[in-house]
């Protein structure tokens, strides 16, 4: 019963463990969304941003606002890789968590099935025996009688 409890325990700690890293692959599935919207947004506003030939300062404003686009796109499609690769490595962790927690089950299951297989073997032998005993009785019984008879 010991190695049960321990078997038990052991499986609801990996379900905790399971359950812990899907909520982190959670967590970066909206940090990649909210990351790839950022993108999106940036690109937006660049593919917007045209340059004017109004007065030297306005287009020395927008090249730098361009510019300006350019590095917030470059640092929003690192971010979204960081995030893509960090939703990676939590789908992994999920994956051999999972595995983990999956083969510990299979571990219960085939433990409690050789503790039910025992116990109708048990059962079977209790019968056997009981019915055993039951014919050598019979077989006592009409000895004495035939024995009695004669």
């Amino acid at each position: 019963m010991s190695a049960t409890r321990a078997i038990m325990a052991l499986l609801k700690l990996r379900k905790v463990q399971a359950d812990q890293i899907k909520i982190d692959v959670a967590a970066a599935n909206a940090v990649l969304r909210n990351e790839n919207k950022r993108a999106a947004r940036v690109r937006h506003e660049l593919g917007e941003a045209h340059l004017s030939d109004e007065t030297m300062a306005a287009w020395t404003a927008s090249v730098a606002r361009r510019a300006a686009l350019v590095a917030d796109l470059e640092g929003a499609r690192a971010l979204v890789a960081r995030a893509e690769s960090d939703l990676g490595e939590k789908q992994a962790a999920w994956a051999r968590a999972r595995r983990a927690e999956r083969s510990l089950e299979r571990v219960v299951e085939r433990h409690e099935r050789a503790q039910e297989e025992a116990a109708l073997r048990a059962d079977q032998k209790a019968l056997d025996d009981r019915t055993v005993a039951e014919f050598a009785a019979r077989a006592r019984r009409r000895a004495q009688l035939e024995g009695g008879q004669e």
